[in-house]
Formats: structure tokens, sequence, C-alpha cells
């Protein structure tokens, strides 16, 4: 199971001391937050959780296992944490009683290598710079019980959020200053999609059969923005999976064949560029290697098991567990033979 949990460092104050509320919702708002996301988590019952807008602390984390996902007051799940991403971190965790019997931070050079630099020109100025994530994706390697290892990349991109845009996009005399942000911002995705899309590159042709998931909120999806009809930005999405002049080395996308159009996505929002009200849109994925790909027994996006925890009009943060829908992948056990 993929979740972005919207802004959960706002549920926590104190770090590596942690205590419930902060400047942003109080101790009981936190809390009504936290218990509608751990019934949704708890209706799923993944056997893996990979989160992203985590707390900035492992504590906090552990504080939300503790109250609100336990077994008789025992953690249900282990966590591991991103390396950086500020207030915004990614997550990794592990049902302990789940099918996985162990996790692990991935630690090759070439996953290593993700932490490095790279040139890339993110600002239109035709100069090349050096470059790194928004925040670093987050690897983990896991071992089935019965099947072989699979690696989890985590994938939370740079937002595509302008301060103050739409007051910005409506002014005719500052609306060519929200175009020039805007397109830094998706010239960012496009480079931190390329890049992860080298790693992947490189982890297949050594081994045809590597069994990985890239998942997250990659900030992108199916259909072309304004930016990408007009201004020529890249589709984050359609970096990761893959080019079609390799195609043993394209990744599936579960959720285009298991999820019916109408449903196909994971969060609302005012779209007040193309001026589209609520528009639907799919921001979370799972990208499965091809190796893997021949295991995948279905997909979803958990939107009954989100509706249940929504009152009113969900547009206050107590009244919604999150702004995304969780996506779901099942799979058959990667047996070694």
């Amino acid at each position: 199971m993929n979740w972005n949990l919207e802004w959960m460092n706002h549920w926590f104050s104190g770090n590596d001391n942690p205590r419930w509320g902060s400047s942003s919702l109080t101790a009981a708002e936190a809390q009504i937050c936290a218990q509608k996301a751990a019934r949704v988590i708890d209706q799923i019952n993944p056997d893996l959780l990979c989160l992203q807008e985590g707390p900035s602390a492992t504590a906090e984390m552990d504080l939300f296992l503790r109250d609100h996902l336990n077994d008789q007051g025992a953690p249900k799940y282990e966590a591991i944490i991103g390396l950086d991403g500020g207030a915004q971190k990614l997550f990794v965790l592990r049902r302990l009683d789940g099918v996985f019997r162990a996790m692990d931070r991935a630690t090759d050079p070439l996953t290593e290598g993700l932490a490095e630099l790279w040139d890339a020109d993110v600002n239109g100025d035709m100069l090349l710079e050096g470059y790194d994530f928004t925040r670093l994706p987050l690897v983990v390697d896991v071992d089935p019980i019965g099947g072989a290892p699979i690696r989890i990349v985590v994938l939370h991109t740079k937002s595509k959020f302008v301060r103050f845009g739409r007051q910005k996009w409506e002014d005719p005399n500052r609306r060519q200053e929200f175009v020039v942000q805007a397109l830094e911002a998706r010239r960012r995705i496009s480079a931190e999609g390329f890049r992860l899309r080298t790693y992947l590159d490189a982890l297949v042709a050594a081994e045809g059969d590597a069994r990985i998931v890239v998942t997250g909120d990659w900030n992108d999806g199916p259909g072309r923005d304004l930016f990408e009809r007009s201004y020529l930005t890249h589709n984050v999405a359609d970096i990761v999976l893959g080019s079609t002049f390799t195609p043993e080395l394209i990744f599936h996308h579960p959720l285009l064949a298991h999820v019916q159009t109408p449903s196909l996505f994971t969060a609302r929002f005012d779209d007040y560029v193309d001026d589209v009200q609520d528009r639907p849109l799919l921001l979370d994925h799972f990208a499965v290697s091809p190796g893997l790909t021949p295991f995948v027994a279905n997909a979803q996006i958990a939107h009954a098991a989100y509706d249940n925890e929504v009152e009113g009009d969900g547009r206050d943060r107590i009244q919604r567990p999150s702004d995304h829908r969780p996506i779901v992948l099942d799979l058959e056990a990667p047996l070694t033979g």
C-alpha cells in the first residue's frame, strides 16, 4: 500500500520527544486525523506500507504506531525513514506479522549514487548546474517469506505548487511570473524523473529479472496540462515507466490495467489554470519491473476505505484522513524455483 498522508508532521511536536498536536492542529484534532488514517490502514491491512509526507522524526511515527496502529498495545509495524525531506519525510513500514520477514535500507553503490549531484538545467537559462532530489528516494529491499527479494523505491517528486499561484495566474500583470515559476517546478520534476529512470535502467540492465516496485506521489500523471501542451515540459510518469524504444526495460503500471477509468484518480484539486473545479487526478502510482510484472495479481485505489472516513464535504483537515487516496498492489509470491 502507498499513501501520501497529508502533512503528518502537523500531527506532532517535539521531534525526538514527540507529543500530539502542533501549531497547525490541536492534540485532539491531530488524534482525529490519526484515527481516521489508522482505520483506513487497518481495513486494508497491508504487509508493506509506503508513506509520503511523513513526520520529521522516527519517534513521531513510533508514537502514531503505538497509539493507533497496535495489536494489544504492541506496534504492528516497524519503520524505516527517508534520509532527507525535512518536514515531509518518506517512510516504509513493515507489518511484523505479515508476509515480509525482513526489510533493510538498500546500500549498494547504484542506490547510494542517487544522493549525488547531477547536471541539469532546471531554470531554463541553458546552463547546466548541479541538482539533487527534493526528497531523496527511499530504497528498501524486502524479503518475502517463500519468495525472492523485492526492491521498493519510494519517490515523492518536487511539488508543482507555486506560492500565491492563483492570485498570480488571475492577475494579467503577474501571470508571466507564475508561468516562469511553474515551469521551473516542472523542470525540477522532470529532472528527478530522468535521474530515477537512469537508475532503474541500470538495475534492469544488470539483472534482467530484477524485482522492483516504484511507488509514491509523483505529482504528475496521465493527461497533458497547459505546461506539457504548450511549454513542452515532460510528463514524469512517462519518464519513470520507460521508453518505447527499449521495450524490454518498460515498467508496468498496474493501476491502469485493473482500475476502471471513472475511478482512476487519487486526489481531487481545483485546477485554476485549465479552469476545472474539483479535478480528479492520478498523482500516486505503482511501476513494476518487467521481471516482477507476471506476479501482479491485482491493483486498486482504496476509494471505499477512504470515503468511509470522510465527514461532510471533507474540506476541513479533521474531516478527512488525507487529501490523497491510498493505492494498493497485490503480488503473488515470486518464487525462486
